[in-house]
């Protein structure tokens, strides 16, 4: 039974189009996230098959995820068939084997006419998944465009079996992510989907076969600050259940075996890290994972790798994680720097420096715990935001502009710089 669960509805829920199954970056919507990326290619798994047989095997988990499911608080599967059945199949890293799941079985028309629970499961996680900037977490499931047609959208869609997604921050009251189903019609014993018509609902991405993309879920939207638990609930997708607009919800439908709903993992995005915690040091060779080491001879060492979001382990040019220009307007020069910063990385202190004499150091802007800059010590500065990540709906990778406002003097020497430090426990 669920108990305290909220439905949300939001206006402009049905903009659309919505993103495309797999590798579609910029759409405003709910650009899928890569579960993989390596020199392989984005979204590309590392597949190996215990026989020695790796597909894509340069490539690696998505860094960008900083925690993954931990544990089950309840499974409830609709149907009777014995397979796919473990939860702790969804446990840990996306894999993007569509045979490592755990399935919430599809009702058959007698039992959604005697109203029975669809199948559900309840995930949780060790630390909250926080509201930062764009998507917080990402569901994966085993959707896959078919080589062949059976109905729906044929061989152009995504056969995806769609659930809806529900938060909570107590394991008690749950709040259900809003949705939008345009598909018209039935599509039929294993049809498919046109995602672009799917919006709101886990299981629209292709996470199969070689490829891994998740769907983007950001509880911004739910008007809430953090949450622990994740319930994923089975949409059987004959009509009978609607979307946010009383819209009825269409998808393959009866399904067996691994029926309804196939959860492969849930990645945490908005998870606060400290450098200890960091999940990219596991990476590291044994004795380089220092905050002064530098692993991948870069010149940028761990700290900043881990201020800029950055990989340790891949080589960057110097100045990835900043860069600086001279503004000149009206005839007056204006010093600005760039710099990317991580919202997560909650135990540092980031400052924009002045100094005539590279001896006394004046703060003019700083950022503490992840968060924006702002300006110090009433000094006039102009700070600009955006996201500095490849794909759309993630935004916790943040490229900052500041700009000093006062001009730099036509005489005598004026020195900048920023200063990363950890913050005290």
């Amino acid at each position: 039974m669920i108990q305290g669960v909220l439905a949300v509805t939001t206006a402009g829920a049905l903009a659309g189009p919505y993103s495309l199954g797999l590798d579609d970056p910029l759409n405003a919507h709910d650009a899928p996230v890569p579960g993989f990326i390596g020199p392989h290619g984005i979204g590309k798994a590392r597949l190996d098959d215990g026989m020695g047989n790796i597909t894509h095997p340069d490539n690696h988990v998505n860094p960008l995820f900083f925690a993954w499911a931990s544990g089950t608080q309840d499974y409830e599967r609709s149907d009777s068939d014995a397979g796919f059945n473990d939860p702790t199949f969804a446990l840990g890293p996306v894999t993007g084997d569509h045979f490592d799941v755990v399935s919430l079985g599809d009702m058959s028309a007698v039992q959604i006419a005697n109203g029975d629970p669809q199948g559900r499961i309840t995930l949780t996680f060790d630390q909250p998944i926080r509201n930062r900037s764009g998507a917080d977490f990402v569901v994966f499931e085993n959707g896959f465009v078919p080589g062949f047609n059976l109905g729906g959208a044929g061989t152009g869609g995504v056969l995806a079996e769609l659930a809806h997604v529900e938060v909570s921050a107590d394991g008690v009251n749950f709040q259900r992510f809003p949705s939008s189903s345009l598909t018209p019609a039935p599509v039929g014993f294993y049809g498919s989907i046109d995602p672009t018509r799917a919006f709101g609902l886990a299981g629209k991405h292709v996470n199969a076969y070689g490829n891994s993309w998740g769907t983007p879920f950001d509880i911004g939207a739910l008007g809430l600050s953090q949450i622990t638990h994740i319930r994923i609930v089975d949409v059987p997708g004959d009509g009978s259940f609607e979307d946010s607009s009383s819209l009825p919800i269409f998808d393959p439908w009866q399904t067996g075996g691994s029926g309804g709903f196939d959860l492969e993992a849930i990645g945490a995005i908005s998870v606060d890290m400290s450098f200890l915690n960091w999940p990219s040091l596991q990476r590291l060779p044994q004795g380089q994972g220092a905050e002064t080491d530098d692993p991948d001879q870069d010149g940028i060492p761990n700290l900043l790798e881990y201020a800029f979001g950055l990989m340790p382990w891949m080589a960057d040019p110097p100045s990835s994680g900043w860069d600086y220009r001279i503004i000149l307007e009206a005839g007056m020069s204006y010093f600005e720097i760039t710099t990317l910063r991580d919202e997560r990385s909650s135990d540092l202190r980031r400052e924009v420096q002045f100094s005539t004499d590279m001896i006394s150091w004046q703060s003019i802007a700083e950022s503490v715990a992840g968060s924006s800059f702002q300006a110090v010590n009433a000094h006039p500065v102009l700070v600009a935001s955006e996201s500095a990540g490849n794909i759309a709906s993630v935004g916790v990778l943040r490229r900052d502009r500041i700009r000093d406002l006062n001009p730099i003097p036509p005489s005598g020497p004026g020195f900048y710089r920023l200063k990363v430090t950890k913050l005290t426990p």
